[in-house]
C-alpha cells in the first residue's frame, strides 16, 4: 500500500481556467480533481484508454465523437459518464465545476 499525501499531489493548470489535481497514478490506474471556471473548454482529444468522469460540483457538457456517431450529454452534480476508449470528447463547462476523474491506463 502506497499512502500519497496532499503536498505530494501535482496541480497543474491544463488549459485556461481548468486546473488539475493528481490525487494517485498507480501502474494501471489515474485518478485527478479537476476544477473549471465557468466557460472554460476542453478541446477536442481522444485517449487509448477509458475514462470515467463524476461531477462533483456544478455543469459540464461532454461531446463525444467517433466516425459513427456524435453525442452531447450534460452531466451535473453527483452524475457521471464512461467514456470508451479512443472516443474523440470535449468538455465545456457551464459554471464552475469540480469533477473527479479515473483513467484505466493498462489496455
Amino acid at each position: 500500500m502506497i499512502k500519497i499525501e496532499k503536498k505530494d499531489q501535482l496541480v497543474v493548470e491544463v488549459f485556461e481556467g481548468v486546473v488539475r489535481y493528481t490525487l494517485a497514478c498507480g501502474k494501471d490506474l489515474l485518478m485527478a480533481k479537476f476544477e473549471y471556471k465557468k466557460g472554460s473548454h476542453v478541446p477536442p482529444h481522444a485517449h487509448s484508454y477509458e475514462q470515467v468522469t463524476t461531477v462533483l460540483k456544478g455543469e459540464q457538457k461532454i461531446i463525444t465523437k467517433t466516425e459513427e456517431e456524435e453525442k452531447t450529454i450534460v452531466l451535473k452534480e453527483g452524475e457521471s459518464c464512461i467514456i470508451p476508449p479512443n472516443h474523440e470528447h470535449e468538455q465545456f463547462n457551464l459554471v464552475d465545476t469540480e469533477t473527479i476523474d479515473a483513467w484505466s491506463l493498462s489496455p
